[in-house]
């Protein structure tokens, strides 16, 4: 008679670990869902992706009876986004089969490992994201006034950037001032999960809508009052490039040295933000200090 004990039955732990971590880890992600995600151009293969840019050519005047002049071609350009980041939460766990009969002990470690690789993710992010050309001084430090709103909208628009198409990440200050109900800006607020038909902006990890924005926050967004330090950004989602070219993978393996069971929890992706002179896709919300 064949007996699945641990060393036959190795194999089963990592179906144990890899789904919690990965629910948890896209669960936590704050700003990869505001972002364009090119991630199934490199699934398991490349290093590189050439973003091109083509910038937009004037129309002219069709004159009667003379051909059309075929010789001035659109200026094109590429951005590359670069799959150059690889990390890992490694954890040892002696006695495993104590661990694994406790579901509400694995809970937390998987809750751990996934909220860590989100959180890398996130400061990635957050560091691509602080860097747009435009830049807003908002009325105080680590708030948005009505007033901060209406400059927000005139800025986009003057970028010839659709508000309803953009997304507003923001501090935790920040959006906790725009939930605020005697805030200006929160008779323009809706919470995502007070409204109805798809739930997208849950979906997205948006928190809500301000003015057609989703509305998104993390704690890798700076709370300091330091001057000109950046607080938030609107943008719209092309402003960023994202790519995961492996997601969450999970890994065991029981090490009788230890005699204990190895898990790792490991991501490998790249971030590029798209912004500069000419092409403006966002701005930057920053403290006066």
């Amino acid at each position: 008679m064949a007996f699945l004990d641990r060393a036959t039955g190795v194999e089963f732990i990592p179906e144990l670990w890899a789904e919690p971590i990965y629910k948890f880890f896209t669960r936590q992600n704050k700003l990869r869902g505001s972002v364009d995600d090119y991630s199934s151009m490199v699934k398991g293969q490349g290093d590189t992706i050439h973003i091109p840019k083509i910038a937009l050519k004037a129309a002219v005047v069709k004159e009667n009876s003379t051909i059309v002049d075929f010789s001035t071609a659109a200026t094109s350009s590429k951005v590359d986004l670069s799959i150059d980041k690889h990390y890992v939460v490694p954890e040892l766990f002696e006695d495993i089969a104590l661990i694994q009969s406790n579901s509400e002990l694995i809970s937390k470690y998987t809750r751990m490992m996934g909220e860590s690789i989100a959180r890398q993710v996130d400061e990635n992010m957050w560091d691509e994201l602080d860097g747009f050309q435009t830049r807003q001084d908002l009325s105080a430090n680590n708030t948005f006034a009505a007033n901060d709103l209406e400059t927000t909208l005139a800025n986009l628009y003057a970028a010839d950037l659709e508000p309803n198409e953009c997304s507003l990440a923001v501090n935790s200050l920040i959006l906790a001032d725009i939930m605020h109900p005697s805030s200006g800006v929160a008779s323009y607020f809706v919470r995502a999960d007070a409204v109805g038909g798809s739930g997208q902006e849950l979906k997205t990890g948006a928190v809500g809508l301000v003015y057609g924005m989703d509305v998104f926050y993390s704690n890798a967004i700076s709370t300091a009052t330091d001057n000109d330090k950046s607080v938030g950004a609107a943008y719209v989602p092309s402003a960023c490039a994202f790519a995961a070219q492996q997601d969450i993978r999970v890994q065991s393996q029981y090490d009788i040295a230890y005699l204990g069971t190895k898990v790792t929890a490991d991501i490998i992706y790249g971030m590029k933000l798209l912004d500069e002179s000419g092409d403006l896709r966002g701005l930057q919300l920053v403290n006066l200090g």
